[in-house]
């Protein structure tokens, strides 16, 4: 069974379907979501920019691209939400909690 992933749905619609949004979304609108969205499609590409690391012991050398840093990218966002989450179990407070719910008569 072939896995399909929002990316290749974005690669094989994208621009099919920003032909059909475009006269219907304000001008500064329509180019946000169109900046946004080609710069999650080209997430990870070596021909957008890479950063080269080589092993000094075997010389052997990888590229790796650079991510898009969005938050509507997949592999981005998903990043993004997990440190997050991490950040706010930092900020909770270590106790047992509580939950009361105090009402007004009419």
């Amino acid at each position: 069974m072939n896995k399909i992933t929002i990316k290749m749905i974005l690669e094989h619609k994208w621009y099919e379907f920003k032909d059909k949004l475009s006269y219907r979304l304000p001008k500064d609108m329509r180019e946000h979501i169109f900046n946004v969205v080609e710069k999650s499609l080209h997430c990870g590409d070596i021909n957008k920019g890479y950063a080269e690391y080589m092993c000094f012991n075997c010389g052997e050398g990888i590229k790796a691209g650079f991510a898009c840093k969005s938050k509507f990218c997949v592999k981005c966002g998903r990043l993004y939400t997990l440190k997050w989450v991490e950040k706010q179990q930092e900020n909770m407070l270590n106790v047992v909690h509580r939950h009361s719910v105090f009402t007004i008569p009419e």
